[in-house]
């Protein structure tokens, strides 16, 4: 028999690549990663003094948007990195549109009031706390998200690692709203997106380190 004629029959029996069990794992493991996340801030640094109030503040629950929109989005695109052949960047670029929309949003606060007022608004009380401890928590989901990856065939790990980062740090901002007093748009469209991207980067630098076939 051919190579040719062998590749062919073959090829017939080929058919896509299930990729359900790593759908099914990397929310498990997004679930795990966020509880650990949530666990972890509640015993160290606590929740904020009026958490019971602010749950149902429109602040709170922007953080709970960005934080769940930028994970779930960069969480699909990292289960896709985990297979060969399909899409991955352009999916996780849609992390941005949430992000735009509260950069919109900070805007129209900042432009409704007076310019002195901006610093304040900006870079409230605890900016250099969002700025570390988002990325810093963030290591607990991501950690299980690379060891999920190195189960799959991730042909970018680069890419991988980011979506990662980007996925972890979502999880970890979801969780770090139960104790950020921080309410202004501003702040909340200046340094979370900060702290996302620096997780997003220690993903993309240890993706090709870990995740090398």
């Amino acid at each position: 028999m051919k190579t040719d004629d062998l590749a062919a029959i073959l090829a017939s029996d080929a058919g896509p690549v299930g990729t359900a069990n790593f759908a099914r794992a990397t929310g498990l493991t997004a679930l795990a990663g966020l509880a650990a996340c949530a666990a972890a801030i509640l015993f160290t640094i606590g929740p904020r003094i009026d958490l019971a109030f602010a749950m149902a503040t429109t602040p709170v629950l922007a953080k709970f948007a960005l934080g769940a929109s930028v994970a779930g989005l960069a969480l699909f695109a990292y289960q896709r990195s985990l297979r060969p052949g399909r899409a991955t960047a352009g999916v996780l670029a849609l992390v941005l549109l949430p992000v735009a929309a509260v950069i919109a949003w900070a805007l129209a606060v900042l432009t409704s009031q007076p310019m002195p007022a901006w610093p304040a608004l900006l870079l409230g009380r605890s900016w250099s706390a969002c700025l570390v401890l988002v990325p810093l928590y963030a290591l607990l989901p991501l950690a299980g998200l690379f060891a999920l990856a190195r189960r799959g065939a991730p042909v970018r790990p680069r890419l991988t690692g980011l979506a990662a980062g980007i996925g972890a740090a979502g999880l970890a901002t979801l969780a770090y709203a139960l104790h950020c007093p921080e309410d202004a748009a501003p702040f909340l469209a200046t340094w979370y997106p900060l702290a996302m991207a620096v997780a997003g980067g220690l993903g993309a630098l240890a993706g090709p380190r870990l995740l090398r076939w």
